[in-house]
């Protein structure tokens, strides 16, 4: 306890506790050889249950002994099930023996209750609960719910727990709405419960998204920003209802310094030929197997690819296929698969530029700015105005520039990044580096990428602009023949 003095622990005291725990580890000993040596020889009986009980109530986590309980549990199942197809058997003998079972499971939930009340975070007792429940006549899924959520309510973050609460709510077939009405009433409870929060977005995307659209509704989004509001304001230090936030601002979004690039969707963003190459870039890394069902050709050897991770990559954005001849692409582009009704489109004489992907890329247009955004922008000011030194709302604020209002706010998105990476967030000061670098990029680019698109010029000049990283620059690579990078 805090506060209260040591008492130094005798010669005497120690050599006690130390013949006590030998003492322990002796019959441990001895109780797991009984185990293993019935194991060996197929024993699976009354004696064996009982042994790695007593082993088990101790120490939860042995999972070769739950193991061991599984297989002689299943052995008196199938016991069951052959006793209860005989025909000269009455009834109420058949009942007897099921009720038999029944009751062997209902005691299985009981050792796994008293391992989780012990150890709360046992991986292997929480998985005998969800193994027991699949094999019950009747399961109590209410019951377990509760127990889920009464665990919970101890440990909000006991993922144990709520992969087991994801189990039972399959096998009970509540719907996603109930799901998010359970997420709500522990958001209710307490707004830093991150879980909750974290639940609740995977309920919302099962509700309202399919597999053709991410994105969630303006008015989901504006609820849920109302939602997390009043979080905002209880206690703006805490990074729960500002991650999810994130989240909220993320879903839809077609800005890759938002997600990880496994998140993407793939797309061409422009194919072209420079004479002995045709050169094709992707919005994330493929293969040539994936390249191979969108071009006229079979042919695997005269692929290279580009990476700043491998100097013969097996997977990139930008590939390059050399032959004097160019590749056709199939037409349309978003079908995956070639077919013998596919057009072919040259590029012979014409580059293809999936222009609107280029212009989000490198934020060329602000795209339209909801009610909601222009709400959670004065949410984050006047919470920057009442705690200057908390880093969340500038850098939530921050986010929001960067994805509406990218060249209004081209010197304010800098500014804040600078502060946040000096003084208010020093320990992610490469992670603010990063976008400021990719901020500045995008404004030069920005500048010239009229110029680029009608094939003007294939020079790309970004000088002393402060850059780290050159990140993004890969997209253009079907526009661009030189670039100049000097002075940064």
């Amino acid at each position: 306890m805090h506060f209260v003095k040591k008492v130094p622990t005798s010669e005497q005291e120690k050599a006690a506790k130390r013949k006590e725990h030998e003492k322990r580890a002796q019959q441990f000993l001895r109780v797991r050889d009984r185990i293993v040596a019935k194991r060996d020889k197929g024993e699976y009986d009354e004696e064996i249950l009982s042994l790695t009980q007593q082993i088990l109530e101790k120490n939860a986590d042995i999972y070769t002994f739950w193991n061991i309980r599984r297989t002689a549990i299943e052995q008196r199942i199938e016991a069951n099930r052959n006793y209860l197809l005989e025909l000269d058997v009455l009834d109420e003998e058949k009942a007897k023996s099921a009720q038999k079972v029944e009751n062997l499971l209902a005691g299985e939930l009981f050792l796994s209750y008293e391992c989780i009340k012990s150890n709360p975070k046992s991986y292997s007792a929480w998985y005998q609960r969800a193994w027991v429940l699949q094999r019950q006549a009747n399961p109590d899924y209410v019951k377990e719910l509760a127990l889920c959520e009464k665990a919970l309510q101890m440990d909000c973050r006991n993922f144990h727990c709520w992969d087991h609460r994801r189990t039972v709510s399959r096998m009970a077939k509540r719907t996603e709405e109930q799901e998010l009405e359970f997420s709500n009433r522990l958001i209710e409870e307490n707004f830093s419960n991150y879980s909750a929060w974290h639940y609740r977005s995977i309920a919302l995307t099962k509700i309202h998204c399919d597999e053709k659209s991410v994105k969630l509704d303006d008015s989901i989004l504006a609820a849920e920003l109302q939602k997390v509001k009043n979080a905002f304001y209880m206690d703006a230090d805490d990074q729960s209802a500002w991650t999810y936030t994130r989240w909220l601002l993320e879903n839809g979004s077609g800005k890759e310094f938002l997600r990880p690039e496994s998140c993407t969707p793939i797309q061409l963003i422009s194919a072209s030929f420079h004479g002995t190459n045709t050169t094709l870039v992707f919005t994330r890394a493929v293969t040539v197997p994936y390249i191979l069902t969108l071009v006229d050709t079979d042919d695997e050897t005269s692929w290279r690819g580009f990476s700043s991770t491998s100097p013969s990559p097996t997977s990139a954005r930008v590939w390059q296929y050399v032959s004097d001849t160019p590749l056709q692409i199939a037409n349309p582009l978003e079908t995956p698969e070639k077919s013998e009704n596919f057009a072919w489109m040259s590029l012979t004489d014409t580059p293809y530029v999936n222009v609107a992907k280029l212009k989000m890329i490198f934020d060329v247009e602000e795209p339209k700015e909801p009610a909601f955004i222009q709400e959670l922008l004065e949410d984050c000011r006047q919470l920057i105005e009442l705690e200057p030194k908390n880093k969340w709302p500038l850098y939530m604020r921050s986010l929001v520039l960067m994805e509406y209002r990218p060249i209004r706010s081209h010197s304010e998105i800098v500014d804040n990044l600078k502060l946040l990476a000096e003084s208010l967030d020093t320990k992610r000061v490469e992670l603010y580096k990063s976008l400021i670098s990719r901020q500045k990029l995008n404004f030069s680019i920005r500048e010239q990428f009229a110029r680029l698109l009608s094939h003007e010029s294939d020079e790309l000049v970004v000088r002393y602009s402060e850059l780290t990283s050159l990140e993004g620059v890969e997209f253009l690579a079907g526009l661009v023949g030189s670039a100049d990078f000097s002075g940064n």
